[in-house]
C-alpha cells in the first residue's frame, strides 16, 4: 500500500482496501454468486447476510487503515470501537454461517422439496439466533478493548503506559446489559412467534423458495419476527457503538497534558498534535486550550 497520499484530506478508494479486506469481499460475493445462482425469487432472507457483512466491512476498512495513525505517532494506540480485526472477523463468520444456511435451504427446495415444510421450524429458530448472536458477539467483551493510550516503555520504564480513556465498569455494565436483553428478548420473541406460526399457519409469512412448486411443494413460512428482528439487531449495535465511541472522544486536555509533563516537550507536542489530527474533537478541546 502506498503512502504517497497518506497526509491527504481523503483518500481513494483503492488505498482503503488490503490483501486481507479483498480476501474476505472476494470469498463473500463468490459464497452469494452460488446463492443467486438457485434463481432466488425472493430477496428478504438474502438481505440477512448482506447486512451481517456490511458491518464487518465497515470495520475491516477501519482495521486495515489503522497503520495511518502510526505515521504521525506510533505510540498511540486508538480504539474508540475496541479492536476493529476482531468485530470484521466474527462477523464475516456470521455472515458465511447465514450464506451456507440459505444455500442449504434453497437446494433442499430442489433436491427433497416435499421436506420444505419440516425445515419451517428448524430454519426460523436458526437463521434469526444466527443473525442476532453476530451482533451481540462484537459487544461481549467490548470493554477490554475500547480505549485510548500512549505507550511510553521506551522513556519512563517504570511506567508503561498512559491511559487517556476507556469504558468504565459502569458504562461496560449498561451497554452489556442492553447488548444481552436485546440478543435475548429477540430470540424469545421470535421462538414464541414460531411456535404460534406452527399452529396456526395463518401467522406465518409465504416464502418462495428457488424450488417451490416442484412436486406441488409448498412455499417455506417464516416466522413474522424476521421483518423485526433484521431492523432492530443492527440498530441497536449501532446505538450501543455510538454510546462507546462518545464515552471514548471525551477527555479533559488540562488533565491528559498533566499526565504528559514527565515526557519530553517535544513529545508532548508530537502527541498532542497527533490526537489532533486523528479526531475533530480533539482538535477543538486542544485549540480552545
Amino acid at each position: 500500500m502506498s503512502n504517497k497520499n497518506t497526509k491527504q484530506e481523503f483518500l481513494l478508494l483503492r488505498e482503503l482496501f488490503n490483501e486481507s479486506l479483498l480476501r474476505d469481499l472476494i470469498i463473500f460475493v463468490i459464497f452469494y454468486l452460488f446463492i443467486l445462482a438457485q434463481s432466488w425469487k425472493n430477496i428478504f432472507l438474502l438481505l440477512f447476510p448482506v447486512i451481517t457483512y456490511s458491518f464487518s466491512l465497515f470495520f475491516r476498512i477501519i482495521s486495515a487503515n489503522k497503520w495511518r495513525i502510526s505515521i504521525y505517532d506510533n505510540t498511540i494506540t486508538y480504539n474508540p470501537l475496541g479492536l476493529e480485526k476482531k468485530h470484521a472477523n466474527r462477523l464475516t463468520f456470521i455472515a458465511i454461517l447465514q450464506l451456507i444456511l440459505l444455500f442449504w435451504i434453497g437446494g433442499e427446495s430442489y433436491y427433497h422439496p416435499q421436506l420444505i415444510q419440516i425445515y419451517d421450524f428448524f430454519f426460523n429458530i436458526v437463521f434469526n439466533f444466527i443473525y442476532t448472536f453476530g451482533f451481540y458477539w462484537i459487544l461481549i467483551d467490548i470493554w477490554k478493548y475500547s480505549k485510548i493510550t500512549i505507550e511510553t516503555r521506551s522513556i519512563i520504564e517504570e511506567n508503561s503506559g498512559i491511559l487517556v480513556n476507556h469504558l468504565n465498569l459502569k458504562n461496560f455494565k449498561l451497554i452489556y446489559l442492553i447488548n444481552l436483553c436485546t440478543f435475548i428478548l429477540l430470540n424469545i420473541l421470535n421462538l414464541g412467534i414460531v411456535i404460534l406460526t406452527e399452529n396456526n399457519a395463518f401467522l406465518g409469512i409465504m416464502y418462495l423458495l428457488p424450488g417451490t412448486g416442484i412436486e406441488n411443494s409448498l412455499p417455506l413460512r417464516i416466522s413474522a419476527s424476521s421483518l423485526l428482528i433484521i431492523v432492530i439487531s443492527p440498530l441497536i449495535a449501532i446505538l450501543l457503538f455510538y454510546l462507546i465511541y462518545k464515552k471514548i472522544s471525551i477527555i479533559n486536555p488540562s488533565e491528559l497534558i498533566e499526565k504528559l509533563q514527565l515526557l519530553p516537550e517535544s513529545k508532548q507536542n508530537n502527541i498532542i498534535e497527533t490526537l489532533k489530527k486523528i479526531n475533530h474533537k480533539y482538535y477543538r478541546d486542544f485549540s480552545s486550550e
